[in-house]
């Protein structure tokens, strides 16, 4: 289904430019609409997700200020395969978007921070990384300026992944991620990516992404 990955691909690079757009308008309208936001900008938990994450090793996860869209697959589903139609890969591809949009009360991105992050998490990446390939394929990218942290593998991404890398081995809680303004971990290997909110600690999607290089 590598049409599916180009699309999300494509998807996720438009909204880095959206991102950073809106990153500069979170720090001047914060004060006067810190609960708005716009269209895109939803945040990354459902209503059927209250209370999602508060305590635990993931850190807890803020309020939602407005729904996300619907999700393709039910709680605690988080597999969007390749056979499944074409209208359940939409809403998933606009889940995804949304999981990593800004929202106006969200503090900017911290490229310092994230490069920080990345030099911490790439030996264990490295160490978790079960493809044959791991020694050309294995690398980790920061997105947005920080938003988002690609855990790029040849094999072994699953929906547990960016949890295990990032709060079991790495030590650092999801909440600390949000307060630096990290809102998605995501691993993708040569079959699938998963994408893990730092919101919401419950809320993983992954779908039929193959990557080549």
């Amino acid at each position: 289904m590598r049409w599916l990955g180009c699309i999300v691909g494509s998807i996720l690079l438009v909204s880095a430019a959206c991102d950073n757009k809106l990153d500069g308008a979170g720090t001047t309208s914060a004060s006067s609409a810190s609960t708005g936001t716009t269209a895109a900008a939803a945040p990354a938990a459902t209503s059927g997700a209250t209370g999602a994450g508060a305590g635990g090793d993931e850190g807890g996860s803020k309020a939602p200020a407005i729904p996300m869209p619907e999700r393709p697959v039910p709680r605690p589903q988080t597999m969007v395969g390749s056979g499944m139609s074409i209208e359940i890969q939409q809403k998933a591809i606009s889940y995804m978007v949304a999981m990593r949009a800004p929202h106006l009360d969200d503090v900017p991105a911290e490229p310092t921070y994230a490069a920080d992050l990345v030099a911490k998490l790439k030996p264990i990446v490295l160490s978790m990384d079960s493809g044959a390939d791991k020694a050309r394929m294995d690398r980790i990218e920061v997105v947005a300026s920080g938003r988002q942290i690609d855990l790029l593998m040849a094999g072994g991404c699953d929906e547990k992944t960016p949890l295990r890398a990032v709060v079991s081995r790495a030590g650092v809680p999801f909440a600390t991620l949000v307060s630096h303004g990290v809102l998605v971990i995501r691993c993708n290997d040569i079959k699938i990516q998963c994408l893990q909110s730092t919101r919401d600690p419950d809320d993983v999607l992954c779908t039929t992404a193959p990557r080549h290089k």
